[in-house]
Formats: structure tokens, C-alpha cells, sequence
């Protein structure tokens, strides 16, 4: 029996009507539809194992920081595993990631950007992409400060994550570094 593909099924649902959403994520879901279909004779293989990783790394590793979730165990709703699940288990043929870039527009409040911190960590960390480098970019300083704020609490939350990572700076934390 294959495993269960969370991002499969959420792109089933929304082709089905089960699930609204807008003409680019239709799109997206069509596209990754065909793709598992087509995409190998385009160079293109689907690895859920990596997609997994990603989602393993979100909900055991982070713990949110504001709010009615303080300190709950990041949870990804199945839009966000469909994100997350394009972006980490799409692979070339030789390895390498199909998605380096992601365009994300929802609603304030949407869980935007606190899934780019995440992304950012798990890039940072748990990639295993020797010497990775994160920016967090945005219109503003301020708002580019949320999301760098949000990587800052999942380190503080999670010993295992300040056990790697030092902050540079202090208050304001200016960057969080490898420790040596």
C-alpha cells in the first residue's frame, strides 16, 4: 500500500471542487497532477520522502510563539503541506530542487509568514545544505522583522535548535549564526 500524499490529495481536492480555491492554485494543483503523470519524461521526479521531511521539520522541530497557538506544536493545514510539498519534493533529475523560488499571496493572517520562518530554519538547518544562507526580504524592514522574529522564538522553543544556532546581537537579535 503507497503512503498517504497530503500533497496529492489536497491537489485532488481542489481539481474535485472539494476544496475553493483561486485559478493559480487550480492551476498549481493541475499542474502537479499532471506532472506526477508526465513529469519523468521532462526530467522531473516526485520524492514525498523529502516533501516529509519538510513537514516533520515544521511540526516537531517548531513551536509558535504569539497568540491563542503560543507554544503549540507547529500543525500545517493542507494548503501549507501543498506549498511546502511543491517547493521540497520536486526534484530534477539530477537531485537538485525544481522550485527555487516561491510566490505566496494570501490573506493577513494567513499564516504567511510565519511558514517563511520556518522555511527559513529548515533551510538553514535542517537542509543539509552546507554553508545556506536565508534573507528575510519585505516592503518593509518592520515586516521583514515578523518573520525574522517568528525564526528567533522557533530557536528559543526547541533546545535542540539553540543548541545549533546563536543569536547575534542582542535585543534586537541582528542574526542567528551556526555555533562553532
Amino acid at each position: 500500500m503507497a503512503a498517504f500524499d497530503p500533497v496529492k490529495d489536497y491537489a485532488q481536492k481542489v481539481q474535485a471542487g472539494k476544496i475553493v480555491a483561486g485559478p493559480s492554485v487550480k492551476a498549481a494543483c493541475a499542474r502537479h497532477l499532471r506532472d506526477l503523470d508526465q513529469g519523468s519524461a521532462r526530467g522531473l521526479r516526485w520524492d514525498l520522502t523529502a516533501a516529509q521531511h519538510a513537514f516533520e521539520f515544521f511540526e516537531e522541530c517548531l513551536r509558535l510563539r504569539d497568540g491563542q497557538f503560543e507554544n503549540q506544536p507547529f500543525k500545517l493545514q493542507p494548503s501549507q503541506k501543498f506549498v511546502l510539498g511543491s517547493l521540497f519534493g520536486w526534484k530534477n533529475d539530477d537531485g537538485s530542487r525544481r522550485f527555487r523560488a516561491c510566490y505566496d499571496e494570501e490573506a493577513k493572517g494567513g499564516g504567511k509568514t510565519v511558514v517563511a520562518a520556518g522555511v527559513g530554519l529548515y533551510l538553514f538547518c535542517a537542509d543539509e545544505e552546507p554553508s545556506a544562507e536565508v534573507y528575510f526580504a519585505a516592503p518593509t524592514k518592520d515586516q521583514a522583522g515578523i518573520a525574522f522574529a517568528d525564526a528567533c522564538g522557533f530557536r528559543e522553543r526547541n533546545e535542540e535548535l539553540a543548541e545549533v544556532i546563536r543569536p547575534k546581537g542582542e535585543n534586537p537579535i541582528e542574526a542567528l549564526l551556526y555555533k562553532e
